[in-house]
């Protein structure tokens, strides 16, 4: 049994796609929190909750993920940031902030590169699509995708990489985490789970961001984790860092503010969530 943190509400944006959204607050400014690679929503728990007191909160999770409708979809980045769109125009949405974590704030960046009147700011936790892959690095990377269990491909795969998601020995709300995320693979809902992470890992590779950063036209608060330990790539990039990554973004967007917590892994808004929480009420000026 899977039990969200927030009443959980369903839109249908396509006759095959029903997304599973949670909404907390009220405001003139919609923040809208997009998770990572098969994730879901209860990763911004630790955020809506307080955040929920000054704006209107909307998390979603994307098709395939969570408890949105799980079929055999594109899995791209394309097809996210396509409902995403779809979401935000249905709901009668305008001008969201777009919060998004890993995959989740790869998703964002091209939503607000295709979609810029739908968008207001940005806020992303150590997303995917700013590091660059060489053709031979993706081809490389891809291959190790059909070496069996690999990255959130079963349970054991799974756990590992959630607790490698920390930087902080507490873990908070990881074993939550782990346990959902183990339901939502297996069965006959499950089916398509592998599929999809192949697929999802692959897209972040073939569909790049980083070329394509300063022709965004928002504001962009880029947060990133020292200790990050998925990005950069640690089998490619062994030299790299989280920090050297967001840089080079934050001098290629033309309005972006980069923060680097020392002590903090992959998953910034829960290991910093109260530092994240403040800063964003700092970034979009509400006192």
């Amino acid at each position: 049994m899977i039990k969200y943190p927030f009443p959980v509400h369903y839109l249908e944006i396509d006759p095959k796609i029903k997304m599973a959204y949670c909404e907390e607050g009220q405001g003139e400014t919609t923040l809208l929190f997009i998770h990572g690679l098969a994730n879901y929503i209860p990763v911004f728990k630790y955020n809506i909750k307080p955040l929920s007191e000054k704006f209107r909160c909307i998390a979603i999770d994307l098709p395939g993920n969570g408890l949105s409708s799980r079929e055999d979809y594109p899995f791209t980045m394309h097809f996210y940031a396509e409902s995403v769109a779809r979401f935000i125009q249905q709901k009668g949405l305008k001008k969201v902030v777009l919060i998004g974590h890993s995959m989740g704030g790869h998703v964002s960046l091209m939503v607000s590169l295709r979609y810029p009147e739908l968008v207001s700011h940005l806020v992303l936790f150590a997303p995917s699509g700013l590091e660059v892959f060489t053709d031979v690095e993706k081809n490389w990377f891809k291959g190790l995708l059909h070496l069996g269990s690999f990255v959130y491909s079963d349970a054991m795969s799974l756990e590992t990489v959630i607790k490698q998601s920390y930087y902080h020995n507490q873990k908070t709300g990881s074993e939550a985490i782990i346990h959902d995320l183990k339901l939502l693979m297996t069965g006959e809902k499950g089916k398509y789970w592998r599929k999809m992470v192949k697929t999802n890992i692959e897209a972040m590779l073939d569909e790049p961001v980083f070329p394509f950063l300063g022709e965004l036209q928002v504001k962009v608060l880029l947060l990133m984790g020292e200790q990050d330990l998925l990005i950069p790539n640690r089998l490619i990039h062994l030299t790299d860092t989280a920090a050297k990554i967001g840089a080079r973004a934050a001098t290629v967007m033309q309005n972006c503010t980069l923060e680097v917590y020392p002590k903090c892994g992959h998953f910034v808004q829960i290991e910093e969530a109260n530092a994240v929480n403040l800063r964003i009420q700092d970034f979009l000026a509400i006192p």
